[in-house]
């Protein structure tokens, strides 16, 4: 097996930097865990085709923090549920063929209910692996069998303090999270528990008695990397002045105002010099258990088969001579301070190329291969930081993956976005009809990857290799060390915009789109277009990202140039960058700037319900916003409790946002009750009403009905069951916005894991009298379209225009029609797929309602 550095996700509008350091023993650890990250190992399974396997987040057992912020944890709450459920699914097939019966907790369709309970006071954030086993199957037996069922975090100070916040809105009985804050060094530091390196000696350990002979075919497949943190504290409001960091060192700071910033180095032990089999042979020693006596370093004796006389080899005859340990170092130096530190940090003096030729063996030294540099391009640039890094010797390569600390150190024109499934999906429909379907890159981009893809930059005599998402740097053996150029080529395909929009010509539907926009009734150059009034769908999927669908969220525009977003899943700020961004035209202001206005402009957040992938994008966007407004301008958070006690807890980690919102509780906002945050909506929104419906999903669960906005009366289901009560107060609604989870046919399903399917969304958009209907929060086994019995293609079927959601997609009032009327085009461009089918078993409706009171919410439905 190979060691090698994977690059996950860089620096662009909807991404963050994130690395996977591969073990040849098979352990993975990922550096930072920003937003998508989940979606970026979806996304890894492009590049199978190129002989480069398919990444899994539930094959990483360790995460390293660089700091605390959205653009290194804001995936990491997603990524701890996805790998607890595959330990859930693991145990379960473990318990069945065990003959244990599992206890059985209900989940919340597509993976939703690992969120919706609590973690229990945090009892699985520890450092003991000792648990109780209540009569199941323990996550330690689990592990006897080959299963790695816990998560090692290390990271700064507050890691710990953030993952037990965690237990406002998710839940993972059967797994563990160990946090490992400050100094650590994975070999001497394991607190009694298994670290990720031991886990995996034990599997190769038991994977080897299964093969006769008992020796391994590599000689390095048991390696594996320890990791060790150096940590840098220092005061944020004089980062940019060592002097004067000086005189405050002598004096005590206030703990709030400390930051952590962490380095990594990753070593591996000396490498063993290769078995010469021909010396062996030729010094007559047989086959067989000798030869893995040598191996292990033993001596052995031998009757020599020709001169009958006893011999005796040394194991340091027929091996080679081992050689240095490998080491990767990762950078992160956000100010001139850190650096100082650095420079004086003994663990990297001891990498200088200075000291590689010291008089220690060989044994006990480690050869620095390569430096990743998360450190932001500006302090990159700063003529000591290029000073410190020529101190390593010219051996050393030097990849940049620049951490951006706000929209400011981004390129707006550079297209390197990980998600390239996403884009061109978004780029298909945009040559069907770009009003309703926007170009999610620059539309004067030769290619998807863009113009700026040379990988080594040679800059004065410090060479670079410019880090692209997917990319591999092969560390083990040291004969291949260096790029995969086959990774580079294969994410990002040569497809330029001119070979997509022959593909989409071929397929009919421009043609069915120019002739349903030719004949449509109401033209879009019509009517209210002078108004800013526009909803657009960042996300449109349901519980996990998808390649095509990003999780939920919504941009809802007024008259007035401000917006509500309606939900804000992981990864909806960077989404909505990517939209805005294509829709500017030429005669406005920089990207940048009309990114600040419209982060600027979005004065409340409205939460449905405590799920992850309905609210974990909250993070990123205070963090974007209070970078732009400071405490000044509080954004409204209307949210259930769950979620406002979390940023309460989160806000003393992070306390910059700590005014940066102004939390309301929905179930303060029912309808009938007065609402205690009218004035500031109608004043900051022109909204004159807005009110809360319970709804039927998990517990705090909530619809929304928004009375003044530009599209007038807008009903938002959330997640839920149809309700009577939601189509009685939202009666008469101009435009109903109603998840569809999932198709026709699924009613069972749906009626388990509380959500509807496209006909039950239609039947509550009739009750309501809704003039127009919006579905979305499709399940991710509808990638495209979902199906259906109930053709909705032409106007005679309903009295109202149905719209599938696609993310990117952006509506304004007169264009609905259109977009409804468009269906037959998009149906074209994705023919139905009859092939969905659940991929694990599950409860069916029927044997749950033979449980009395599972379903329930008297009075709600």
């Amino acid at each position: 097996m190979t060691a090698s550095l994977r690059i996950l996700t860089t620096a662009s509008l909807d991404s963050n930097p994130s690395l996977l350091i591969i073990s040849p023993d098979g352990s993975k650890t990922l550096i930072n865990c920003g937003e998508g990250c989940q979606r970026s190992f979806l996304e890894s399974a492009s590049n199978c085709s190129a002989g480069v396997g398919a990444l899994r987040v539930s094959s990483v057992n360790r995460v390293c923090l660089t700091h605390i912020g959205h653009d290194t944890l804001g995936g990491l709450p997603g990524m701890i549920l996805t790998t607890a459920d595959v330990v859930e699914s693991v145990t379960r097939e473990l318990q069945i063929k065990k003959g244990v019966s599992s206890s059985g907790n209900i989940e919340d369709g597509n993976n939703e209910g690992r969120s919706s309970s609590s973690l229990h006071n945090g009892n699985n954030i520890t450092t003991s692996n000792k648990r109780k086993s209540n009569g199941s199957l323990t996550a330690n037996a689990a592990d006897e069998e080959g299963v790695v069922p816990d998560l090692e975090i290390v990271g700064p100070e507050g890691i710990a303090s953030f993952l037990q916040s965690l237990r406002h809105f998710m839940r993972r009985d059967r797994f563990k999270v160990h946090a490992r804050e400050g100094h650590y060094d994975s070999s001497t530091n394991n607190n009694g528990s298994s670290s990720a390196s031991s886990i995996n000696a034990k599997r190769k350990m038991a994977k080897k008695k299964k093969h006769k002979g008992g020796s391994s075919s590599n000689d390095y497949e048991e390696i594996g990397f320890n990791v060790k943190s150096i940590p840098i504290s220092y005061d944020g409001a004089s980062c940019e002045n060592p002097d004067h960091a000086d005189q405050q060192e002598s004096t005590s700071k206030p703990p709030s105002r400390l930051k952590q910033a962490i380095s990594y180095l990753f070593t591996t032990p000396p490498i063993p010099g290769k078995f010469l089999i021909d010396k062996a042979q030729a010094l007559g020693v047989p086959r067989g258990p000798l030869y893995s006596q040598l191996k292990s370093g033993k001596s052995v004796t031998f009757l020599d088969p020709i001169t009958n006389v006893k011999r005796t080899v040394m194991s340091e005859e027929v091996i080679a001579q081992s050689s240095p340990g490998v080491a990767v170092a990762i950078v992160y130096c956000p100010n001139l301070i850190v650096l100082r530190e650095l420079k004086e940090s003994n663990t990297f003096r001891a990498l200088e190329s200075s000291g590689a030729n010291d008089d220690r063996a060989c044994e006990q030294r480690v050869e620095l291969e390569v430096m990743v540099h998360l450190t932001p391009k500006r302090i990159f640039l700063d003529p000591s930081y290029r000073s410190w890094c020529k101190m390593f010797g010219t051996n050393v390569d030097h990849i940049t993956l620049h951490a951006s600390e706000c929209l400011d150190d981004l390129n707006p024109d550079e297209e390197n976005s990980p998600f390239v499934s996403g884009i061109i999906s978004g780029i298909q429909r945009s040559f069907v009809n770009d009003t309703v379907y926007p170009m999610p890159v620059l539309s004067s981009s030769e290619a998807i990857e863009g113009k700026d893809r040379n990988m080594n930059c040679n800059s004065e005599d410090l060479l670079t290799i410019k880090g692209c998402p997917m990319m591999s740097y092969t560390l083990l053996p040291r004969s291949r060390r260096g790029l995969d150029n086959s990774t580079m080529m294969n994410l990002y395909p040569t497809n330029t915009i001119t070979e997509i929009r022959q593909q989409v010509n071929e397929t009919g539907a421009v043609e069915c789109a120019s002739s349903i926009v030719s004949s449509n009734e109401r033209s879009t150059n019509d009517g209210n277009n002078a108004s800013l009034g526009e909803l657009i769908f960042a996300g449109t999927g349901s519980a996990l990202p998808s390649k095509q669908r990003n999780v939920t969220g919504k941009y809802l525009r007024m008259n007035n140039g401000n917006s509500l977003l309606l939900d804000v899943g992981e990864g909806t700020v960077g989404q909505l960058l990517r939209s805005w961004r294509s829709t500017l035209s030429s005669t406005q202001s920089s990207p940048l700037d009309e990114y600040r206005s419209r982060l600027r402009g979005i004065k409340a957040v409205w939460i449905s319900h405590p799920h992850a992938d309905h609210h974990l994008g909250i993070l990123r966007l205070l963090s974007e916003r209070t970078a732009i407004c400071g405490s000044t301008d509080p954004i409204l958070l209307m949210a259930p409790s769950d979620l406002i006690d979390f940023l309460q807890e989160y806000q003393t980690v992070v306390p910059e946002i700590s005014q940066s919102y102004s939390p309301v509780d929905c179930n303060d906002m029912i309808h009938g009750k007065p609402n205690p945050m009218a004035k500031k909506i109608y004043d900051e929104l022109e909204i004159t009403n807005c009110m809360s419906v319970p709804v039927s999903h998990c517990a705090r669960s909530y619809a929304v009905v928004i009375e003044g906005t530009s599209f007038g009366k807008v009903a938002y289901s959330g997640d839920c069951r149809p309700s009577n009560r939601f189509a009685d107060v939202a009666f008469g609604t101009e435009l109903l916005i109603h998840e569809a989870t999932f198709e026709d046919g699924m009613e069972e399903d749906a009626v388990l894991k509380r959500h509807s399917t496209v006909g039950e969304a239609i039947e509550v958009a009739t009750m309501m009298n809704a003039k127009s209907l919006a579905l979305t929060h499709f399940s991710q086994r509808y990638p495209e379209f979902p199906q259906m019995k109930r053709a909705i293609d032409k106007d005679k079927d309903t009295e109202f225009p149905i719209v599938f959601a696609f993310d990117f997609m952006r509506l304004k009032p007169d264009t609905i029609d259109l977009a409804a009327k468009l269906t037959p085009a998009m149906r074209l461009l994705y023919p139905c797929d009859e092939t969905n089918d659940e991929s694990t078993e599950h409860i069916t409706a029927k044997e749950l309602m033979a449980i009395p009171g599972v379903f329930a919410a008297k009075g709600v439905l």
